[in-house]
């Protein structure tokens, strides 16, 4: 009977010692660091990344680290991290992640996350903020759409004053002078503001040669600031520094500038009179922009008998009795041939100094600049010549200002005035006036945006 007490005795302690450590493990295994719970933010940060949470449940000890991973594995150079108020938070870019948590004794847990989206806007890109159009102009907007994941980019326009443009198909239309907001506006609510002004302080681009003479003080500083921000906007939109930007400039002074500009015999030469006053802004303007009211005095710095805004009177001192010239006369400033194509030049991008139109044994004449390609009919029909080129005769420079099959248009200062004149590729006219044609490639080198004609 003592045996068999015995025996149960055993048998309970024995049931007794594994229920006693059944319950040490379980209480062990319910004290070992687990995740209870993983939240990924709807919010998308700043960063173009989404906020994933892991809760800690029952930290065994103070140990414990979180870790997120593309791969399925941890490494060397894993970043492991430390609770804080029994979180971890990562933040991550799209895609499929893991996750780690490691106790004391460096057990790791793995769990696996569902893909992770992120679907953003995350900009609209314009070409600029400022638009200018004149009445019987079209602009074509052009907005690329910035995202991130699967997204509509469809874009709407809105249009803070409908009576001065309309837009159709991205085509922005002007419909009367005055300045309006057009935004643009995504599904996902992004949106940027364009500003479009719409002025009559210029025409639309048309061969106009009998165009009245710039008189003097026609313009406000007002009109001057914002014609300068006109040629700005056409040039930066063919493309600062490219052979378009070239095009942009001499089409607006002489097809879309309202007024002629006069032809001035200039005084002297800005690096060439180094004992006698040189010249700024007679009958040439090394200068952005346009020189059509007196606020731009404060940029000349110096002037023979100026200064003289364009269209006012200045003192000539050159004889050029075959052109109707006579020294200690004084006529409307404006430009000469090579002070024509320097600002051209220079208002494009391209600061090629004080250049002449002689063809002298010095460098810096306009006729030394390019590869020069003598005129003959051939070449005229045939040859590699572009809008933008320099074209003269010893002493004369002027620029290609378009071409098609039939006609070659060229831009230039002579005593007329600044115009286009227009010449049958197959008539002795042209050919009995020009000379050589200068392709500029190697000083353009970038083509931009424009067109052979306008």
């Amino acid at each position: 009977m003592n045996d068999k007490k015995r025996l149960y005795q055993i048998i309970s302690l024995f049931l007794i010692l594994i229920v006693t450590i059944t319950a040490i493990i379980n209480f062990i295994i319910a004290g070992l660091p687990k995740i209870s719970d993983i939240t990924i933010s709807d919010k998308i940060n700043e960063d173009n990344t989404k906020t994933i949470t892991l809760k800690i449940k029952n930290p065994f000890n103070k140990n414990v680290k979180c870790a997120i991973e593309k791969e399925n594995k941890t490494n060397s150079e894993t970043n492991w991290q430390k609770p804080k108020n029994n979180e971890c938070k990562f933040n991550v870019n799209a895609g499929t992640y893991y996750i780690f948590l490691k106790d004391n004794k460096n057990n790791i847990t793995k769990i696996k996350t569902n893909n992770i989206k992120i679907n953003k806007i995350t900009g609209i890109k314009v070409k600029t903020d400022k638009i200018y159009l004149t009445l019987g102009e079209t602009y074509k907007l052009e907005p690329t759409v910035e995202a991130i994941g699967e997204i509509d980019k469809s874009i709407k326009y809105i249009i803070e004053d409908n009576e001065i443009i309309s837009v159709t198909d991205d085509i922005i239309t002007p419909l009367k002078n005055g300045t309006t907001t057009l935004t643009l506006k995504t599904k996902d609510n992004y949106t940027i503001d364009l500003t479009v002004i719409v002025t009559d302080l210029y025409k639309k681009a048309s061969l106009e040669n009998n165009n009245e003479f710039l008189t003097c003080n026609r313009y406000t500083k007002e009109e001057n600031e914002t014609l300068d921000e006109v040629l700005a906007f056409k040039i930066n939109e063919a493309g600062y520094q490219t052979r378009g930007a070239v095009v942009a400039a001499l089409r607006f002074l002489v097809l879309e500038f309202p007024y002629r500009i006069s032809y001035y015999f200039e005084n002297g030469r800005l690096n060439n009179y180094d004992i006698i006053k040189h010249v700024d802004g007679e009958g040439r303007y090394y200068k952005k922009g346009l020189y059509l009211n007196e606020y731009k005095f404060e940029t000349i710095t110096d002037s023979y008998t100026g200064p003289a805004i364009w269209g006012c009177p200045l003192m000539s001192y050159h004889d050029e009795k075959d052109y109707g010239y006579y020294p200690g006369v004084a006529y409307p400033n404006g430009l000469d041939c090579s002070g024509f194509v320097t600002w051209v030049l220079y208002n494009a991008g391209f600061d090629i100094g004080d250049s002449g139109s002689g063809d002298t044994p010095r460098n810096d004449d306009m006729i030394d600049f390019g590869e020069r390609h003598w005129i003959t009919r051939d070449y005229i029909l045939n040859g590699n010549y572009k809008v933008g080129d320099l074209i003269g005769w010893d002493g004369h420079i002027a620029l290609i200002a378009g071409f098609n099959d039939t006609y070659i248009y060229v831009a230039e200062a002579l005593p007329g005035g600044v115009v286009i004149k227009e010449f049958e590729k197959t008539g002795s006219k042209f050919y009995s006036l020009y000379e050589f044609i200068n392709t500029m490639d190697n000083v353009y080198q970038n083509e931009g945006i424009y067109t052979n004609m306008w």
